[in-house]
């Protein structure tokens, strides 16, 4: 049925846990991390802050070493609406998202590796989150640690993404709101959890940011 596989950027084919499974945005023109528009045919995402999130949020939550980001290199666009398809509530006809090529390779990537307990959506990866979350298994719920939904716009609001919709799962929920420069959002984030962070043994002061090196 041509499904898209688990195709990773930078694999490094190390695939023990824990991981955190970072899905990027819809593909098209968008700024960089230089601030420099440009095209992105897998999918739109600044994987440098949403990486470090990753080893920092994963270290917060009592890992190590934090959560291994992993970022799925498929766009996170919506699957183009069908002929027969309708308008919805605001009179424009939208693709689907419980087929499109990110949530079918983010499904294919949680299938195959168990290590993966956490996951990442932005833009377009945040609003498949819905659908992955729902078509996942109850054994891959029970295993999700945590749920963090970025950039995404008021008709997916929190509440869509609570582990008590999906039983029986029990993860934590980190959600940002889509706002003006959107693609510093995965930034925004970053640094709004950094300056937050406590220490998880000692309950005081703010946790030195784990650095996330990236491959040249």
């Amino acid at each position: 049925m041509g499904t898209p596989t688990c195709k990773i950027a930078d694999e490094d084919g190390d695939w023990s846990g824990p991981i955190m499974l970072i899905m990027r945005g819809n593909s098209g023109a968008y700024e960089d991390e230089n601030g420099k528009k440009r095209q992105w045919p897998n999918g739109a995402l600044h994987d440098g802050p949403a990486k470090e999130y990753a080893v920092l949020m994963g270290s917060l939550m009592g890992f190590d070493v934090g959560f291994k980001p992993k970022v799925l290199d498929v766009k996170g666009n919506s699957k183009p609406p069908g002929r027969d398809a309708k308008p919805g509530s605001d009179g424009k006809i939208h693709g689907t998202r419980n087929d499109s090529d990110g949530t079918f390779a983010a499904l294919d990537c949680v299938l195959n590796h168990p290590g993966i307990v956490a996951l990442y959506g932005f833009s377009g990866g945040g609003y498949n989150m819905k659908q992955i979350l729902k078509q996942m298994t109850d054994e891959q719920r029970k295993r999700l640690k945590l749920v963090t939904v970025v950039g995404v716009d008021a008709d997916a609001p929190q509440s869509d993404f609570e582990s008590s919709k999906f039983p029986p799962g029990g993860w934590r929920l980190d959600y940002l709101a889509n706002s003006s420069n959107h693609m510093l959002l995965p930034k925004k984030l970053l640094d709004r959890t950094a300056k937050a962070g406590i220490d998880a043994v000692t309950g005081v002061g703010p946790i030195v940011r784990p650095t996330h090196k990236r491959k040249k």
